[in-house]
């Protein structure tokens, strides 16, 4: 009896998983898997599932390009809630900012194939660099 309820178990946290999966709403704290700086007033979050946020931050954000360490806090908790507007970006940064500095997040949307696409051709643009 035993075998058969942790098999069960595993079966429905197995089949629960993909519902987050199909859901890219909303980016989920608990399964942010990394970053990088988008400029100085954004940022892009990965998700353990592959998909990209584009968080738009308010304001400029000193030393992001530079931050080692990025955490999100929510005013009002956390846990697998969203990430939503009005929760704070915290750095740890490695260039003028020596203590913690924080921003907060504007706007978050999905940063779609089409968006990297037109960022990178507008970089190359910019940088001189092309195919």
């Amino acid at each position: 009896m035993k075998n058969s309820l942790i098999v069960a178990t595993l079966l429905t946290a197995t089949v629960a998983l993909p519902a987050y999966a199909a859901d890219d709403r909303c980016l989920m704290r608990h399964y942010v898997d990394g970053w990088s700086a988008h400029g100085d007033h954004a940022m892009i979050v990965d998700d353990t599932f592959g998909r990209k946020y584009l968080l738009s931050l308010a304001g400029y954000c000193a030393d992001l390009d530079f931050s080692f360490a990025v955490g999100i806090r929510s005013p009002v908790g956390g846990g697998d809630m969203c990430v939503e507007r009005g929760d704070k970006i915290v750095m740890r940064g490695g260039g003028a900012m020596r203590e913690p500095s924080a921003c907060w997040i504007a706007k978050i949307e999905r940063y779609t194939p089409d968006m990297e696409k037109a960022d990178k051709a507008a970089y190359e643009a910019r940088h001189g660099h092309g195919s």
